[in-house]
């Protein structure tokens, strides 16, 4: 277990913007003064006390608000279920709040956010430590399924979101560095150990990663759309690419479908120019996919520039989070819990699974299953057409796609078994669904809220219990990496 971290203000961690690397695990002297913040940081924020408030209600009865942000501090107040409190300010795990004449500190997942107020210091984007660029304004609208459908292929971006993924070696070198200890917990929702596996050869997950790429071009499973979707290679196709049958087979057209999506959603959303962020992004996310049953796959991080609050994933390990939800993350436990729920889609295979069905449902549409077999071995073969034609009608719209509520509920259960796996404190799912409940502009949460249950239902099934983690909730937060 790791020694505890130090508990900083928002006013620290906005003026850090959570982006430069960390040299080792921080360990709190309170009061602590502030550090200055690191050339990559991006623009700073308000400083607290300027950013303003936003209101909340007692979720549950007999909460305690504590005089510092310790579970064994004193107790100053006891708020009954849906008793008003003012929140001040985001440290760490907990609130900084007023209630009932108290000043003091309530646990995150104690209190549920309403919406802010509109407009100025208290938009709630604000209030968490978002920055607006010049050129944004008020009412930022999200991508529409119009202009991802339109999208072209950009291969220069997709080569710098390839060029940030890190190695296992580095992502273990974070985790020792900030004193994460690798912690069992046992969950029968997500594949068993070797489903969704690569055939084991012996190399490298990066030679093997680029070979898995290489066998899906020569099977023709992109090759139709040569330059239109970046991925040269001549067209064959048999009737096992239509239905695979091994987990070697199906792992091929994962980390061949990924980068298509990823190389179209960042022709409208690119790479965001902040090294030291997409450093951190790639070590933090790389560690917690280590922590699942699919840490073999390629696994690509990047944040993308928008200030809408989303993030997204394609299948084979490409995730991509937006720079509007990644400046309100202020921790690495809030880092690795947003990305945890992206990597559990990857892990279940659900964007994969959405395309194929959709894939072969067109396929079923216009070519009987006899012509498919007939086709075996030949080059253009069906499947690889009819995959190819539906990149090219669909585009990257697919990252939009709706899940079912459960599924959504799934990953938000993941995300805390795989943050508490890698020595995260599972409680910051909480935080970044309290964000989402929190920001005034609709306009930078409109994907989300198209896309997935509200924030309070997925809040509710948290409540619920995960079982396994409720121990690892008093967990010191691990403050953002420098």
């Amino acid at each position: 277990m790791r020694n505890a971290v130090r508990i900083l203000s928002l006013s620290i961690l906005v003026a850090l913007g959570g982006t430069a690397l960390a040299k080792g695990p921080k360990v709190k002297p309170a009061p602590a003064a502030p550090a200055p913040a690191p050339a990559a940081a991006p623009a700073a924020a308000p400083a607290a006390g300027t950013a303003g408030t936003t209101q909340g209600t007692a979720y549950k009865d007999n909460v305690a608000v504590h005089q510092q942000a310790q579970p064994a501090s004193p107790t100053v107040a006891t708020l009954a279920k849906g008793s008003p409190v003012e929140v001040q300010k985001q440290e760490g795990l907990w609130f900084n709040v007023k209630a009932q004449a108290n000043a003091g500190y309530v646990k995150i997942n104690e209190i549920r956010l309403a919406q802010a107020a509109g407009g100025g210091k208290n938009d709630g984007y604000s209030m968490f430590g978002g920055h607006v660029k010049p050129s944004e304004t008020a009412g930022v609208r999200g991508l529409s399924t119009e202009q991802l459908q339109g999208a072209t292929f950009n291969a220069a971006e997709l080569a710098r979101m390839k060029s940030l993924r890190v190695d296992d070696a580095a992502a273990n070198a974070y985790a020792s560095r900030m004193q994460l200890s690798k912690t069992p917990i046992a969950w029968n929702k997500e594949p068993g150990l070797g489903q969704g596996h690569r055939a084991t050869s012996g190399s490298s997950d990066e030679t093997q990663a680029k070979a898995a790429e290489s066998s899906a071009v020569k099977k023709g499973l992109f090759g139709m759309v040569g330059g239109k979707l970046g991925v040269g290679g001549s067209v064959s196709s048999s009737a096992a690419d239509a239905m695979p049958k091994s987990e070697q087979e199906k792992y091929d057209e994962e980390v061949a479908m990924g980068p298509q999506l990823a190389g179209r959603v960042l022709s409208v959303m690119p790479v965001w120019d902040n090294p030291a962020a997409q450093r951190r992004v790639n070590v933090i996310g790389r560690w917690v996919a280590l922590q699942t049953p699919r840490d073999d796959l390629p696994w690509t991080f990047a944040i993308v520039d928008s200030p809408t609050m989303n993030a997204f994933a394609a299948p084979g390990g490409y995730i991509m989070v937006t720079r509007g939800l990644y400046e309100v993350l202020q921790s690495d436990d809030e880092v690795a819990a947003a990305l945890g729920h992206e990597i559990s889609h990857v892990v279940s295979r659900d964007h994969y699974n959405v395309i194929r069905k959709q894939a072969m449902a067109s396929i079923a549409t216009n070519i009987a299953s006899d012509k498919i077999a007939s086709q075996a071995g030949k080059a253009g073969g069906p499947f690889a057409e009819h995959l190819a034609g539906y990149f090219a009608k669909e585009g990257a719209k697919i990252i939009l796609v709706g899940f079912d509520k459960d599924v959504e509920y799934r990953s938000d259960a993941a995300s805390l078994i795989y943050t508490a796996r890698a020595g995260y404190n599972p409680l910051a799912m909480y935080g970044v669904l309290q964000k989402l409940s929190a920001v005034s502009d609709k306009g930078r949460t409109q994907n989300v809220y198209s896309t997935h249950p509200a924030p309070s239902a997925r809040l509710d099934r948290l409540d619920k219990g995960v079982q396994g983690v409720a121990q690892y909730t008093d967990r010191p937060y691990v403050d953002a990496m420098r």
